[in-house]
């Protein structure tokens, strides 16, 4: 990689090796911590600045259309949509396609950064040595990971007949792992203390869930109670291309709260709950509706300045989060541009 004259060549290939990577590391900021401790050393020795190869990284885990992310899993569940066939036949026509124009976006948009900021004096391109780590565990350990993905895949499209979801095959392929491992160290105390983090881990992530399903029930119960929903529903009942407002409405509220919180999802995981009943009162496919508001949510949080994946980019880097937002802003605005408008054009 250090041969390549242009690091800028790097920049698409990057962000969509990361967004490979989402599939199996849905969280944006775990996803960050992972590449920053393993990739982004390499572009560094890449002459790729630090600016640059954040912002890439900051926009990997966004819209990858990932059976096994969370708001994918509720989304195809509220919407009464089989979980392959809502990421095969709705959610990738549309995410695929977005990808593609902000691998280019940002390729052109860094580059254009990295020239301006050299034109202030302030861009610093400083070759980092590689340290090669020592005692990985074998390479067919990759392998595991993408376990989950593929089992995921082939109960949905090979064996539906057998009725076998996301937390068993979840479980399913941790007692391999377990099994692999135990007969590759000899060692069941350790292997028992290395079984644990992954209940601590899965505490901690459940946890965190069932608040936002718990405020979300809150909020939805709420705005019943006090007749937004009703007052919505007539207001817009008789007027044409409803589903655009709807769309526009609901992806605006996802993408200024999700701005300000640094988590736009909080907002999808409560409206979801009865978008579905909206659409149907109006007459408007519930997909045209839900779909770029949960794509929305996904992408603004590489615009927040308070996001874990930015702040978690921004301390590594030692860089203002603002500076992370200024390179990752532009990509992701034309991201959102492009999900509306395929989302108007294929399913309105």
């Amino acid at each position: 990689m250090s041969r390549i004259r242009s690091p800028y060549l790097l920049v698409p290939v990057i962000f969509l090796l990361g967004n490979l990577l989402s599939l199996v590391v849905p969280s944006a900021a775990s996803l960050a911590v992972l590449l920053m401790a393993t990739l982004y050393p390499v572009l560094k020795a890449s002459n790729m600045s630090s600016l640059t190869a954040g912002a890439v990284i900051a926009t990997t885990a966004t819209i990858m259309p990932s059976p096994l992310g969370a708001d994918n899993v509720l989304a195809a569940q509220k919407l009464g949509i089989p979980l392959v066939e809502y990421i095969v036949s709705y959610h990738a026509p549309i995410s695929l396609p977005t990808l593609a124009l902000m691998a280019v976006v940002h390729y052109f948009w860094q580059k254009a950064m990295d020239k301006r900021q050299q034109a202030r004096g302030g861009l610093e391109e400083k070759e980092e040595s590689l340290a090669v780590p020592t005692g990985l565990p074998p390479a067919y350990y990759g392998l595991f990971p993408v376990l989950p993905l593929v089992l995921v895949l082939l109960f949905g499209i090979c064996f539906t007949h057998i009725s076998l979801g996301l937390v068993e095959i979840t479980f399913v392929c941790l007692l391999l792992t377990i099994g692999v491992e135990l007969l590759r160290k000899g060692n069941l105390k350790e292997t028992s203390k290395e079984f644990a983090i992954f209940f601590t881990g899965m505490g901690t992530g459940l946890a965190q869930v069932v608040s936002l399903i718990v405020a979300a029930s809150m909020l939805v119960e709420g705005l019943k109670a006090i007749g937004i929903i009703d007052t919505l529903v007539d207001s817009v009942k008789h007027i044409d291309g409803v589903g655009s407002i709807l769309m526009f409405f609901f992806s605006g509220t996802a993408a200024l709260i999700g701005f300000i919180s640094g988590s736009g999802l909080a907002v999808f995981y409560s409206f979801i709950n009865i978008i579905p009943e909206i659409t149907e009162k109006v007459g408007v496919n519930s997909v045209a509706v839900a779909l770029p508001m949960q794509l929305t949510a996904n992408l603004i949080r590489s615009m927040s300045p308070v996001a874990a994946v930015i702040i978690v980019i921004a301390s590594i880097t030692g860089s203002n989060p603002i500076e992370i937002i200024k390179r990752t802003s532009v990509p992701i605005i034309s991201g959102i541009i492009c999900c509306m408008t395929l989302s108007y054009l294929l399913f309105s």
